[in-house]
């Protein structure tokens, strides 16, 4: 998750995850806490048969209090957000090749501030063939619709139209082999982000990237890495006499380790350089930092210490700005207090440096949830978080608080 998204993370948890644990992290017993949920078969739930498929229905409703809606320091509303998000995966195949779909349609209400309702959905298609151990290939695509959240670095500041909605439709494949003491993976995706509203076409690119890593195992688990990645945007709306073209490409290298498995230490960090690269001579090209980690430690079954960072070239829209680089990270800890009782608490951490406008921005805060299972197919979860901005521009700095309770009910 970036930081500075905290309200709608816990409902998109269950969603993300699943893309990055394909094929069945979304109705996982927790969803704050899937790394160290347990396997106690009392809270398993089994998926309801038809025919070939498995389908998996889900429902959460949410209340969240918002002292700060639109993440403003000078209009500062509060007020509550009613969220009603029904879920359903649908998944065929086996160990070889396999099929999952997953869709779901979130209607956001508030009680006051009725301007900033939105109604989102999306659907995604993931498949994995693995013809011999070790071996995998694996594609997808999907299709969603966003609500930008007030709180982004460059959110929307105008109240009366509401959120901005953004309409993205991806396509990716990959190819994964494990082969004694090497390992290589590699992955491309093509994005298309398009806003739904006529004033904001200048937002609308689409984005190809793609990534290969090479890994050298020296014991046990654990992977030397190098890799390499590209990036190019292509814009929409082409440059004129005064405005540049915005179309760049993005391209770089890292050296990292990587730990493959279910081990006491799972997943990748990696740090090296990018090279910022636009089209447009009225542009400068840069070198960077550049850096992906995200590491999950397990000093006992019942805890994890999650570690996520990341910096690197993004897009950016900010008047004046011919680039920008965030710089994210994140320290989460999930823990398994009693069989039927999770919790997890953290702290995250974002930098967005706008090129050649002379602003910097700091976004932090904690965050914290607590998840009750009363039974395997129902749970109560708690939540709260706070976040700060400072900012070169006085009117992008705010404070926020907030705090939500969620019924999350599995079938």
């Amino acid at each position: 998750m970036q930081a500075g998204n905290p309200a709608r993370s816990l409902l998109a948890l269950a969603t993300v995850s699943s893309l990055i644990a394909f094929p069945g992290a979304l109705h996982a017993q927790t969803t704050i806490a899937p790394i160290v949920a347990g396997d106690d078969p009392e809270y398993q739930i089994e998926p309801i048969a038809a025919g070939p498929f498995r389908l998996e229905p889900q429902l959460l409703a949410q209340a969240v209090y918002d002292s700060n809606v639109l993440a403003d320091e000078v209009n500062e509303i509060e007020d509550l957000e009613f969220i009603l998000r029904p879920e359903l995966a649908a998944g065929i195949g086996n160990e070889t090749a396999r099929m999952r779909v997953e869709g779901y349609v979130q209607l956001s209400r508030f009680a006051d501030l009725t301007t900033e309702n939105s109604d989102t959905y999306g659907i995604s298609l993931a498949s994995l063939f693995s013809p011999s151990t070790g071996n995998s290939i694996t594609a997808g695509a999907g299709f969603a619709r966003l609500a930008e959240d007030r709180g982004d670095p460059e959110a929307r500041e105008l109240v009366g139209p509401g959120p901005r909605l953004i309409d993205t439709v991806f396509a990716n494949a990959g190819y994964r082999k494990e082969d004694g003491r090497i390992l290589l993976d590699i992955d491309a995706e093509v994005r298309e982000f398009d806003a739904v509203s006529a004033i904001d076409r200048e937002r609308d690119f689409v984005s190809y990237s793609g990534r290969a890593v090479v890994g050298y195992r020296v014991g046990g688990a654990l992977y030397a890495t190098v890799g390499g990645f590209v990036n190019k945007r292509d814009f929409r709306l082409e440059g004129t006499a005064l405005e540049p073209d915005r179309d760049a490409v993005t391209y770089g290298g890292r050296l990292g380790v990587r730990w493959i498995g279910e081990g006491p230490i799972r997943g990748s960090a990696a740090v090296g350089l990018f090279r910022f690269d636009p089209e447009d001579a009225r542009l400068d090209a840069r070198t960077g930092l550049s850096v992906a980690a995200s590491v999950s430690a397990l000093p006992t079954r019942r805890i994890a210490v999650v570690l996520d960072g990341f910096r690197g070239d993004v897009a950016t829209f900010r008047q004046g700005a011919s680039a920008r680089t965030d710089t994210r990270l994140a320290l989460t800890v999930q823990q398994e207090i009693r069989h039927n009782l999770f919790a997890r608490y953290g702290a995250a951490w974002r930098e967005s440096t706008f090129i050649g406008s002379g602003i910097s921005e700091e976004t932090y805060g904690p965050n914290v949830a607590v998840e009750y299972l009363f039974s395997r197919n129902l749970s109560l979860i708690a939540d709260a978080s706070y976040r700060k901005r400072s900012s070169d521009d006085p009117f992008d700095d705010f404070e926020r608080f907030r705090a939500g309770l969620t019924v999350r009910l599995r079938i």
